[in-house]
């Protein structure tokens, strides 16, 4: 699972390597800050995506390879051969045109064996991967079967030209204008190379889907519905002081909480839903939403619900002459036809999503969440009254998707009612193995000997075994400004995170010396140490 030293060490029995991608500093200095998208179309047949593909290469580290260096070496030549700016614009000679081809051919003749797909969690990084141990993967994800049948199905009798006219009627019906030139998504996999064994994450690439634009519209209504359940619970919680609504945006109300502990059998639960995108059936999600549905709109007394832009409100009377209008059932219908057209390519064969949630979509994350957020309510509403044991812990108990926290003296009984709460289709795998420790989110979190507890910044990819692209690098083709942005916003989010200074110092030396070998002079940057200073 480490770096390799030559691309001859790579054979069709290797199983997944990890690749660094760099640039040597002659490509940077005559490629970054340049427009690749401006390419003429003097010599016939040029590949436009060489620019994109170049571009996309300028933040990684190529491999480690004498003969990796050397394509690109052959490519390049010296100085003179590099293309030249006439007219703002970029024009390959014929030479370059041949170097081009012959450094495609090179990369073709890698691809027959291996697959090249980012790092899970670290989309500056690749990984490649026996394309026989790849395929091995995505066949056993879509073959698995439980006892409700097939979470995927082939579904090749059906014409993907009829499919994807049904999904640009439909979204026109709301006057919604469809995708141009939409197609349907494709699946694919990119490795978990922080997993021992390695394992793989599962991804519906839909950017151009047919179903986009309605997925982005209920998206922002599942969003502002999400908001409304928010105050709603907080508003009873007021009275009872039981909390719930677990769903969490992100770290800020964890660490509040956090800092109210002090008890020395506090424990930790921190877990995660392995099958929520794959098991659950359609007929409970649908049965979840289509209830919150009508709780909030009888709360808010309204029948219908106006999306104007990315604002949306209510309209009582349906009187509103402006954006589009839908009724309750409008959004019922939209949840079932968006559950019931999950098509998807692999292999060149057309599968159908027979239960979970749409993977790729827009909406995914918002029905996930108020799915189990529904759960969770009526669960508590039904079981949950004042003077239950578990009606003052269950204010320390988070929930961000699919990821969630608790942390009580009464972690055992918790972790007995989940499995009346959730849906017995949903498995819940405990990620902490410590009682007093554990990472949550972007946090590590742990209970001391005194009872408090102790927050600071945690990175996944601190754990990976090779060295991640995070930031983009000072001379990449992007604004300055947008590379010092992140560099803040960092600092901000360490100083959120951290409980203790000495924490907080450290992980800033971290960020200060990374930025330092990225060329950000971030000792010199006044806004950054005016940031700190302030902190």
């Amino acid at each position: 699972m480490g770096g390799i030293s030559s691309l001859s060490e790579i054979t069709p029995h290797t199983p997944v390597v990890l690749v660094t991608f760099s640039i040597t500093e002659k490509i940077k200095q005559s490629y970054c800050r340049r427009n690749f998208y401006g390419l003429e179309h003097q010599t016939p047949h040029i590949p436009l995506y060489f620019g994109k593909f170049m571009e996309r290469l300028k933040l990684t580290k190529l491999f480690n390879s004498k003969r990796i260096r050397d394509i690109f070496k052959e490519f390049i030549g010296d100085e003179k051969k590099i293309p030249q700016t006439i007219n703002n614009k970029l024009r390959l000679r014929q030479h370059d045109y041949v170097q081009i081809k012959s450094l495609t051919k090179k990369v073709s003749e890698l691809h027959r064996d291996f697959v090249v797909t980012m790092v899970d969690k670290a989309s500056g990084n690749y990984a490649i991967t026996c394309k026989k141990l790849y395929l091995q993967f995505m066949e056993k994800e879509l073959n698995t079967q439980s006892n409700d049948g097939k979470t995927y199905e082939i579904k090749d009798q059906l014409d993907p030209v009829s499919i994807k006219l049904n999904h640009e009627k439909f979204t026109r019906s709301f006057g919604i204008a469809p995708q141009t030139e939409g197609n349907l998504p494709k699946i694919y996999g990119i490795p978990k190379m922080h997993k021992n064994p390695i394992k793989f994450r599962f991804i519906t690439g839909a950017h151009d889907s047919t179903l986009k634009p309605l997925s982005i519209e209920l998206q922002r209504i599942l969003r502002f519905l999400h908001g409304h359940f928010r105050r709603y619970c907080y508003s009873i919680t007021g009275h009872d002081k039981i909390n719930r609504f677990f769903s969490i945006q992100n770290t800020f109300r964890v660490v509040q909480q956090l800092n109210t502990v002090q008890n020395k059998r506090s424990e930790i639960f921190c877990a995660d839903f392995s099958s929520l995108f794959t098991n659950l059936p359609h007929n409970v999600v649908k049965d979840k939403l289509y209830y919150l549905i009508d709780l909030m709109f009888k709360n808010a007394g309204s029948e219908y619900i106006v999306v104007q832009g990315t604002n949306v409100r209510y309209d009582r009377n349906n009187s509103s002459t402006s954006g589009r209008s839908y009724h309750k059932n409008d959004l019922k219908g939209i949840i079932d036809f968006i559950l019931r057209n999950s098509f998807a390519y692999y292999g060149g064969n057309l599968y159908q999503q027979q239960k979970g949630i749409p993977q790729g979509n827009n909406a995914s994350p918002q029905i996930a969440d108020l799915t189990l957020a529904v759960m969770e309510y009526q669960y508590i509403r039904n079981n949950i009254q004042s003077g239950h044991p578990l009606s003052f812990s269950l204010n320390r108990t988070f929930r961000y998707i699919d990821d969630l926290f608790q942390i009580s003296d009464k972690k055992d009984e918790f972790v007995r009612i989940t499995t009346d709460m959730y849906h017995h289709s949903l498995t819940l795998e405990q990620t902490n193995t410590g009682p007093k420790e554990s990472a949550f989110l972007d946090m590590s979190i742990k209970v001391t000997i005194t009872g408090a507890v102790q927050t600071s910044l945690y990175n996944k990819t601190d754990d990976y075994s090779f060295s991640v692209v995070r930031y983009p690098h000072y001379e990449s083709n992007i604004p300055i400004s947008m590379g010092l942005n992140t560099l803040h916003g960092e600092i901000i989010r360490i100083f959120r995170n951290c409980s203790l200074f000495e924490h907080f110092l450290e992980r800033t030396r971290q960020l200060a010396r990374y930025a330092i070998s990225l060329k950000y002079a971030v000792c010199n940057n006044d806004i950054c140490m005016h940031i700190i200073e302030k902190l």
